[in-house]
């Protein structure tokens, strides 16, 4: 198996192992296997034949369970959201600058997995990059 192979392989099990976290994080916030266990994905995208980025996806809801928001429970940074019809909506005046309060409690289950996960994947990006720009400097030289 050349580097480039063994590179794309070693980054795609640091996302499925991510993705197992980010999944074992919502399973301890609930009780059943809901939407936002089941569709959770995770791609590998390449440029140039190497791995270049990762694309996690999940349902949008999930993104209101992390930050605490809600029907009620508001931002402060815009008045202007996308509704379950798919129409704008403005935010209701009463709940600006709520999200996170009352019923509404910030259930961080993203985040804390990719920052406790990003060492890893930073080591493995390291090792394979300092490898080819000792390989690209031999080139350099004149036999």
């Amino acid at each position: 198996m050349s580097a480039v192979e063994t590179y794309n392989q070693e980054v795609g099990d640091w996302g499925r192992d991510t993705l197992r976290q980010t999944r074992n994080a919502v399973l301890r916030l609930c009780v059943s296997h809901g939407a936002g266990y089941v569709q959770q994905h995770v791609a590998t995208k390449l440029y140039a034949g190497e791995a270049s980025k990762i694309v996690f996806d999940f349902p949008l809801h999930m993104v209101f369970v992390h930050k605490g928001a809600g029907r009620g429970y508001g931002g402060s940074k815009s008045g202007k959201f996308t509704n379950a019809g798919g129409s704008k909506t403005d935010t209701a005046k009463g709940s600006f600058g709520k999200m996170g309060t009352g019923k509404r409690v910030p259930k961080p289950w993203f985040n804390p997995v990719l920052e406790a996960q990003f060492p890893a994947l930073a080591e493995l990006v390291q090792n394979y990059h300092a490898e080819k720009i000792v390989l690209n400097l031999q080139r350099v030289l004149i036999d």
